[in-house]
């Protein structure tokens, strides 16, 4: 059964007619007349004749053969059994996995060098007349000179040039890169190679069916999956970091190995300097944490790293962090019932606190100038309303990150409330806070969420006794499912309503902080209270806890204060510097921070100052080096036959014995070159019989 690997030349084949034709328009037909001194002679003529019909056909059928044969030759035919001919041509896709878990060590060494080796071998068994496309993926495929197969000196060239990944592997997304690209290539042999390590968690559900016409091979390389101990994340529990205060750093540790591990060390790394260490142990195929502390003392950007005790896959052993512990918080309280003058002793009650705290006082008759985007955070005591074009601008400073405390006052209009604060967050309030007080009892304070970022602290002080406060006269307010409420008052009501908006968040208090609505001015609570949550909604906790990892599409809000230009430097762990321009955004500048390729940390900066630091890690996935079996990988790749090469064997060697295909178009040509010598003796003998 022969393959044409040039199959439209075969239309050419029509041309073997045309010596029948020309033979069956050129006969004649003899007049016969009767002449009867030779009829001696008519047998003799018979005999003649014959054999002179017999050379005609004979030539007839060879120049027939001869344009066939010839137009076959330029056809490529092919076969795929045999060992006649020249050596077909070979299409083969290369897949070389370069993903962060090929970095483990191996007894023969790095694994991700040995793939390499294994790759030149494959290189060094095709032709100058064979074509290569050589594929590096991880979780993105690369394709350095475009989706084109080219020769083996390029493709060594490309091997050269690239190298190990940080990143998680889609086996699944190259395969059916490569098969597609397989499936429009024109030589007869189709080989596809994979130089991986199997990773289990990399395979996909199914690619579909593998194709009948492509060759599969895969390295067997030699893959050690058990001593692996890695850091799967960290939790800095969304807690407000302070100057002088403690940062808590909760560490999670995996145990992949089979074996338990004893005597481990945890090291926690500030600002390049190792502050803390903690040894810990953990049992076989188990998970722990472990929580490291460090007293901050200076403000500003700060970054570091909790490192474990180095083992054959290191890139799992350390996880990057950052924070920012802001020089000053910048407040705007709009004061319309007098409780913000109680707050604003509350910020600042001494000159030393006058340095963490930069406090601008007004009312809600005097927003129209006020810019919302110089501010941390704005405190609404007890409005009326805020006019629709400065609810509009508050909305648009929270939405950019901003944060907002709203106290509610007996002047508040319940329309206003639930018709621009109410819908956006969840609640309703039912009823105002009443003008007149009776006096005749009061409402406490219950169910404190002692696990949020702002009563964490008053946890171990009040322990399971709510602090002893006394509430007067409260608004009437419902929370929906969108809201969260941080307390509740004795009837039942919420006291405090968390929503967030945007990137910016909103606490509404329901009750107003005068005297004769409660006596929570007064009591010791108050003050500590009023500067967790400021500092709760001036600082954005929530990006203490994002996870990062290499590969991503990073994005970053930088706030615009400072008349920050739209234009920064981006400076890599390997310090490369890449220039980035911003899109500008209400209260922010939003940067699309690439390339993120590496783990570590990377910082922004603008008019040579830093502007933003951020952490990029590895994917928890890649610490898990649990490798697929043989039959595994080709079920989920859907490959019928998968031939797998030894990795001590010679692999040139390997795929030469293995690679069938034969092409015979030389064959062909020479038969076409004989049969035309034929065809030239019988035509000299076919002249002189006629002669």
């Amino acid at each position: 059964m022969f393959n044409f690997l040039n199959s439209a030349v075969l239309i050419a084949a029509a041309a073997a007619l045309i010596p029948l034709l020309i033979h069956l328009f050129s006969r004649r037909k003899a007049k016969v007349v009767t002449f009867s001194s030779l009829k001696y002679l008519k047998e003799m003529q018979k005999r003649q004749v014959r054999r002179i019909k017999i050379r005609q056909l004979l030539l007839l059928i060879l120049r027939m053969l001869i344009i066939l044969v010839a137009v076959l030759a330029f056809a490529r035919p092919a076969t795929k059994g045999g060992y006649i001919g020249s050596h077909a041509g070979v299409s083969a896709v290369v897949l070389f996995d370069h993903s962060a878990s090929m970095q483990r060590q191996v007894k023969d060494g790095l694994l991700y060098e040995l793939g390499g080796r294994k790759i030149k071998e494959i290189l060094n068994s095709f032709g100058q007349s064979d074509e290569v496309l050589l594929i590096p993926f991880d979780r993105e495929i690369l394709f350095p000179f475009g989706e084109n197969f080219y020769s083996v000196e390029l493709a060594n060239e490309i091997l050269g040039e690239t190298g190990p990944g940080y990143d998680r592997a889609d086996l699944g997304k190259a395969f059916r890169k490569g098969q597609e690209l397989l499936n429009a290539a024109g030589n007869l042999n189709k080989e596809m190679y994979l130089i991986s390590d199997r990773q289990l968690n990399s395979l996909p559900d199914s690619t579909g069916s593998s194709s009948d016409d492509i060759a599969y091979y895969l390295i067997d390389l030699p893959i050690d999956i058990d001593g692996n101990c890695g850091i799967t994340g960290i939790n800095m529990g969304g807690q407000l970091i302070e100057i002088g205060s403690d940062l808590n750093i909760r560490v999670t540790i995996k145990n992949y190995d089979s074996q338990p591990k004893t005597e481990q060390l945890a090291s926690l790394f500030i600002d390049g300097i190792c502050v803390m260490q903690k040894e810990f142990e953990i049992k076989a195929e188990d998970q722990q944490s472990v929580q490291l502390s460090y007293e901050v003392m200076n403000s500003g950007f700060h970054s570091g790293w909790i490192e474990i005790s180095d083992d054959d896959f290191r890139l799992d052993n350390r996880h990057y962090f950052s924070f920012d512990i802001p020089e000053k918080f910048n407040v705007l309280i709009v004061d319309d019932d007098g409780g913000g003058e109680i707050v604003r002793l509350a910020l600042i009650p001494s000159e030393e606190a006058a340095r963490h705290w930069s406090v601008k006082k007004t009312d809600s008759q005097n927003l129209a100038s006020i810019n919302f985007r110089d501010y941390d955070l704005v405190i609404l005591s007890g409005p009326v309303t805020t006019g629709i074009a400065e609810t509009r601008r508050l909305f648009e400073f929270i939405d950019a990150g901003g944060g907002l405390l709203f106290i509610l006052g007996e002047k508040t209009d319940q329309s206003y409330f639930n018709r621009e604060f109410g819908q956006k967050l969840g609640v309703e309030m039912l009823s105002p806070v009443p003008e007149y007080i009776s006096g005749a009892g009061y409402f406490a304070l219950e169910r404190l969420d002692y696990s949020h970022p702002i009563f964490e602290p008053f946890a171990e002080m009040h322990k399971n006794e709510m602090p002893g406060l006394k509430f007067y006269g409260l608004a009437n307010i419902r929370k929906n499912t969108e809201g969260l409420s941080l307390g509740y008052f004795s009837n039942g009501n919420p006291a405090l309503i968390e929503g967030r908006f945007g990137l910016g968040n909103i606490i509404i208090l329901g009750s107003p902080i005068l005297p004769r609505f409660t006596d929570l001015a007064g009591h010791s609570f108050f003050v500590p209270f009023i500067i967790r949550t400021a500092e709760y909604l001036a600082t954005d906790v929530s990006s203490y806890d994002v996870g990062i990892f290499v590969g991503q599409n990073i994005m970053r809000n930088v706030s615009d204060k400072g008349n920050l230009q739209n234009t920064a430097e981006m400076t890599t762990p390997d310090n490369q510097i890449f220039q980035l321009t911003g899109i500008q955004k209400p209260g922010q500048i939003s940067f699309d921070c690439r390339p993120v390729n590496l783990p570590g940390l990377y910082q922004l900066a603008s008019g040579n100052r830093p502007i933003d630091i951020f952490a990029a890690n590895l994917s928890p996935d890649e610490g898990n080096l649990q490798a697929a079996s043989f039959e595994q990988l080709a079920a989920s790749l859907g490959i019928k036959r998968l031939k797998t090469i030894p990795f001590d064997s010679d692999s040139d060697k390997f795929i030469s014995e293995s690679r069938y295909g034969r092409e015979l178009w030389q064959i062909f040509l020479w038969a076409a070159v004989i049969l035309l010598v034929v065809e030239m003796v019988f035509s000299r003998e076919k002249s002189a019989a006629e002669e």
